[in-house]
């Protein structure tokens, strides 16, 4: 359209971006890939292949060791580099943080990001006795960059604890922002309903939903065959939605390229900052179960670089694999129960593909703010409240060049506490019961501070009724606890 350029020529931009859903559960996750990523580059109207310089990926439960050069073989792109994340919620918005500051820094033109997974095609075919097939691959092939690379996240303790299940873990979560709110269990689990019934709602309007039928808060909160209790307060319309064929792409290239190719400023979506950083990764050093220093910082550093305040920002995509995630995210950045939380529907909804939900996010957030003067903030999060990334995204030029900044420092400095597994008291800070496939409750985890603030976590005695342990509230009741890798607790 040959307008000037207003704004730094290497300021990242978005210009296309799809969303796939596939429904016959056949998906295979490179041709998923391809698909999105052909449909992103066809929202360009000048050919942008010859530009892209790298096709980075969000890494999935498939085997694939450089998917991008897959992908791009196929594409018809040879001379590219390639990128694969490690596994985390927070992979795709660190994945789009690093691409925009190789843009922004002249070391790259423009990329794509792309990610896809097959978890519903995977259990059709184990239900089937078969395995599910995946394109053969050079050994000898891997990416040229890894962005966000694996880190443990749980130890052996954990592990023997129940607590590497992410439900386990977030429901026992739920236990202190009920104590903390004063709740009953009734009210707690109302409120998250009616939580989780807005994204349902909103999902309904979201073309690219996986569950695009309404329901109610009290479809969210009774529990039935198709909904059964999982770890208390926690049925599975309360979990993450891993059970989807989905994919989605993003292509980012700097502004000048995309004034080059034909695009005016209102077919774009401009990158306007970034952060990240990981809480403490052993979890029971952490402070408080139910806050996120990491996050806290990582979302001001965001906002302080693009130049707003939370207040000004138009949609909010928080990570939506449980309601404690959701709920911790608006604490930490002041605000209320009725702010929506999302723009797609969150994982239950509008769908979690496993590692790919911000993926699916992003591309939506793209479409959603073109043509507008909107702004958006995204929050991924991995593991246990573990690995946390914030990008802040706007419909029109941002007031500010691109900048990410990381907090890690700042985190790192914070304190945590000690770790021991020797106590033979203490006080119950948090807490959830299993239940097993038959909806019935299964046993009690813990989590146990003692008198000097030393984090245990306990498995409760089975002479404790269960019904007691779902009815009263639990939270700073005393415990005795007999020593073991994980203690058995006693009430007192």
């Amino acid at each position: 359209m040959g307008q000037p350029l207003t704004i730094d020529p290497r300021h990242p931009v978005i210009v296309g971006a799809h969303e796939l859903a596939v429904r016959t559960a056949d998906a295979e996750p490179i041709a998923m890939m391809v698909e999105a990523s052909t449909a992103a580059l066809k929202d360009v109207p000048t050919d942008l292949r010859s530009s892209i310089g790298s096709v980075r990926v969000v890494k999935g439960i498939w085997p694939y060791r450089n998917p991008g050069r897959l992908i791009a073989d196929r594409l018809g792109m040879v001379d590219v580099t390639t990128a694969l994340t490690g596994i985390g919620g927070n992979a795709t918005y660190d994945l789009v943080n690093q691409t925009a500051t190789d843009i922004a820094s002249g070391s790259l033109d423009a990329a794509i990001i792309c990610g896809a997974e097959s978890m519903r095609t995977r259990r059709k075919d184990k239900s089937a006795g078969r395995r599910s097939s995946y394109l053969e691959e050079p050994d000898e092939r891997s990416p040229d960059l890894v962005v966000s690379p694996d880190v443990d996240l749980v130890d052996d303790v954990d592990i023997a604890a129940g607590i590497y299940e992410p439900v386990n873990f977030y429901a026992m979560v739920e236990s202190v922002i009920r104590h903390r709110r004063g709740e009953s269990h009734d009210a707690h689990l109302k409120r998250i309903s009616e939580l989780w019934a807005r994204g349902s709602e909103i999902a309904s309007h979201n073309p690219h939903a996986w569950l695009s039928d309404a329901v109610s808060a009290d479809m969210v909160a009774m529990d039935s065959a198709s909904n059964r209790r999982i770890a208390s307060p926690y049925t599975k319309f309360l979990t993450s939605n891993i059970n989807v064929d989905q994919g989605a792409a993003i292509v980012i290239c700097a502004y000048a390229r995309a004034i080059d190719a034909g695009l005016g400023s209102d077919q774009m979506t401009f990158l306007s900052a970034g952060s990240g950083a990981y809480d403490h990764l052993t979890i029971r050093e952490r402070i408080d179960l139910d806050r996120s220093p990491a996050f806290r910082l990582a979302a001001q550093r965001a906002l302080l670089l693009a130049g707003y305040s939370i207040d000004e920002v138009d949609h909010l995509d928080l990570y939506s694999c449980f309601p404690a995630s959701v709920q911790l995210a608006q604490d930490e950045l002041g605000l209320g129960d009725d702010d929506d939380f999302t723009i797609t529907g969150g994982l239950t909804f509008a769908g979690g593909p496993y590692n790919g939900y911000c993926t699916q996010a992003i591309a939506h957030a793209a479409a959603l703010l073109r043509s507008t003067s909107d702004t958006a903030l995204l929050y991924g999060n991995g593991g246990f409240f573990s690995k946390h990334s914030v990008v802040v995204l706007s419909g029109t030029a941002p007031p500010r060049p691109y900048r990410c900044e990381r907090v890690q420092e700042d985190v790192d400095r914070l304190p945590s506490r000690q770790l021991s597994n020797t106590a033979t008291v203490g006080v119950i800070e948090a807490y959830t019961v299993v239940f097993d496939r038959r909806n019935e409750p299964d046993h009690a985890i813990l989590s146990v501070l003692d008198q000097r603030g030393t984090r245990s976590w306990a498995l409760l005695n089975t002479e404790t009724p269960m019904d007691r342990v779902l009815s009263e509230n639990l939270v700073g009741a005393q415990v005795e606890l007999e020593p073991g890798t994980v203690p058995i607790a006693r009430l007192s």
